[in-house]
């Protein structure tokens, strides 16, 4: 575990013009005012790949094949690359400084943290964040039994993804929520059982459960006063980099990496546990459409709670955990279906 990782500056890869990427890439085309190139993802001969750079847009859609993609994809499909790849090029390519930490037991300094005079809330500083990022968390290690390192990877640095040391774990697992406008809410802290063999394999320990933004609040590293939103889901900074995409929501974020895993083509969210389905929590899903993936034992509840909110966006509940699950299970969720499905023990 005393590899050293590299961090990279997303927010600066982010915005780098997707446009001034194709170019350097390959052919754009204008026409009128919008700029096309040839897709990565299908056979193109006609560039239907449109690129979007404008103010909060930064991002492709073929009109074709319905795919869509960040600045990163975008290379990463074009080069055949993995997401580090990408990245590793990209801050090359535009000098943006990358940096090399040892992982999760690094301290990161405290720093001022940000705050939100209209709402009141205090915001976790991202650099405190970054500074956990890393794969060699439980969770990361169970996923990777099962899918490609470089698309573990690729989740990681999506997520923002951390391992922190707590209870005598060194590999606890960091699930940051990261609103819309990019603020670090919270950090929900869970440990999971890596071997394959167990039959609790990749299913959260026992009381193993923790908010580090409360622990830093005891600590002193963030103020003792400090009032941290509740109504963020967790990947919720990636529907503003898919503006286009279908979105996947689930219960917990433990679900969003499987599914994202899985299925890529969806932007997998969730909303943290079964009663955060409220209208205020999917504000930021407003005119999105959206597939909605129950756990078993809260599809009846889920189902009544978005008939209510048809308004909100274009809700499709999908109840494959119903359909999918053994007989007596009662608890059953897009996690369990997909160990199935690739025969790790559930």
């Amino acid at each position: 575990m005393n590899q050293q990782h590299q961090h990279f500056d997303l927010e600066r890869i982010n915005n780098i013009s997707i446009v001034d990427v194709a170019k350097r890439l390959g052919s754009v085309r204008k026409t009128g005012s919008l700029y096309l190139t040839l897709c990565p993802w299908h056979d193109d001969s006609n560039p239907s790949l449109v690129l979007y750079h404008r103010t909060n847009e930064n991002h492709c859609h073929c009109y074709a094949c319905g795919k869509s993609g960040s600045v990163i994809s975008f290379v990463m499909q074009h080069e055949g690359w993995t997401f580090v790849e990408a990245c590793q090029w990209l801050s090359n390519e535009y000098g943006i400084s990358t940096t090399s930490a040892r992982g999760y037991w690094l301290r990161p300094k405290p720093k001022p943290v940000e705050r939100a005079v209209a709402s009141g809330f205090t915001y976790i500083p991202t650099q405190m964040v970054d500074e956990l990022v890393s794969a060699e968390n439980s969770l990361c290690q169970c996923l990777m039994q099962m899918f490609r390192p470089e698309a573990v990877g690729w989740i990681t640095e999506e997520y923002r993804i951390g391992c922190y040391t707590m209870n005598g774990h060194d590999n606890c697992t960091v699930f940051p929520s990261i609103d819309k406008h990019g603020r670090v809410c919270n950090l929900k802290v869970q440990h999971y059982d890596t071997d394959p063999q167990s039959p609790r394999f990749a299913h959260c320990t026992p009381h193993s459960c923790f908010w580090l933004g409360s622990i830093w609040m005891r600590e002193g590293r963030l103020p003792k006063e400090a009032r941290l939103s509740s109504t963020c889901m967790f990947g919720e900074h990636l529907l503003n980099r898919y503006p286009e995409s279908v979105v996947a929501l689930v219960e917990s974020p433990k679900n969003a990496l499987f599914g994202a895993l899985a299925f890529p083509r969806f932007t997998w969210i969730a909303t943290g546990n079964k009663a955060m389905l409220r209208r205020d929590v999917l504000q930021p899903l407003r005119g999105r459409n959206v597939i909605v993936i129950p756990d078993r034992d809260a599809i009846s509840e889920w189902r009544a709670k978005i008939c209510q909110m048809a308004d909100l966006a274009n809700f499709t509940v999908f109840d494959i955990c119903e359909q999918k699950a053994p007989e007596g299970a009662l608890k059953f969720d897009i996690a369990d279906y997909l160990q199935q499905q690739r025969h790790v023990p559930p």
